[in-house]
């Protein structure tokens, strides 16, 4: 366990990053929540991640268009977090684009970390090679 609970790292931009949620985990209001079953291939990943941000409609459905408005989110106010749902179907689903969606998904929450803002991502299922967060 890492020793430290959402509000810790929404809280702080020194622990932006990627997280899985321990069991029973309570969580805040005002995280963005992401079903991981939608999660079934680039395209769904696109699609998803888009509505769940709230992406402005001139967003490309690519991997270069995602990370450049994950990187801007001038439309959403405050600390970012956002809790993917069974984040273990994904890697069952579709196994080459899960990876590049986790690896977009760490290099916004580090470039928001230098910004300053607070961005991070909470998995629940799955994913032992991130920090266990407890609620």
């Amino acid at each position: 366990m890492s020793g430290l609970a959402i509000a810790d790292v929404l809280g702080h931009p020194q622990h932006n990053g990627i997280y899985r949620l321990a069991p029973g985990a309570t969580l805040p209001a005002g995280l963005i929540h992401l079903a991981g079953r939608r999660l079934t291939g680039k395209p769904a990943m696109l699609e998803a991640v888009a509505e769940a941000f709230a992406c402005p409609d001139y967003f490309g459905a690519n991997w270069d268009a995602l990370e450049d408005s994950l990187g801007d989110l001038s439309w959403l106010a405050g600390p970012i977090g956002l809790v993917i749902e069974a984040a273990d179907l994904p890697a069952a689903a579709a196994p080459d684009s899960w990876p590049v969606l986790l690896d977009i998904l760490g290099d916004v929450s580090r470039s928001w970390r230098g910004a300053g803002r607070p961005f991070a991502v909470f998995l629940r299922g799955g994913h032992d090679a991130y920090p266990l967060i407890a609620g």
